[in-house]
């Protein structure tokens, strides 16, 4: 479960790190509860908040793809693979509040990933 542990630990700082900036921008726009007028506090808020769904359901199917003895390398593309893009997801969000490639990529790379996980998990379940 090491590999699993790895990419959990990289998500995690990554979380933290979201999180410190929402702190910062509310300090910055003193706004202590929601997101007030504030475009930029909303956009930090939803770039943790985002990870922060998406996060756990993958990490779990990660980890259980481990369990089940997936090739490392395998392992490491995915997981090395969902923090790229949950990174270009947050990035895309920091600097507009349109749509941007970098959002667009994350959030559909992202998905991809747990969709096939959940595949290879109902397949294996079935043979």
């Amino acid at each position: 479960m090491e590999i699993t542990l790895l990419y959990t630990s990289l998500i995690t700082i990554l979380a933290i790190f979201l999180a410190f900036r929402v702190g910062v921008t509310r300090g910055k726009t003193n706004t202590l509860l929601g997101e007030g007028d504030s475009s930029e506090l909303l956009q930090a808020i939803r770039s943790h908040g985002n990870l922060m769904e998406h996060a756990p359901i993958s990490l779990f199917l990660l980890l259980l793809l481990e369990m089940q003895g997936v090739e490392d390398w395998k392992l490491h593309l995915i997981g090395s693979s969902f923090f790229l893009f949950r990174i270009l997801h947050a990035y895309g969000l920091t600097i507009s509040r349109e749509s941007t490639p970098y959002r667009v990529v994350g959030a559909l790379g992202s998905w991809v990933l747990m969709i096939g996980m959940s595949i290879y998990g109902i397949y294996v379940y079935l043979v």
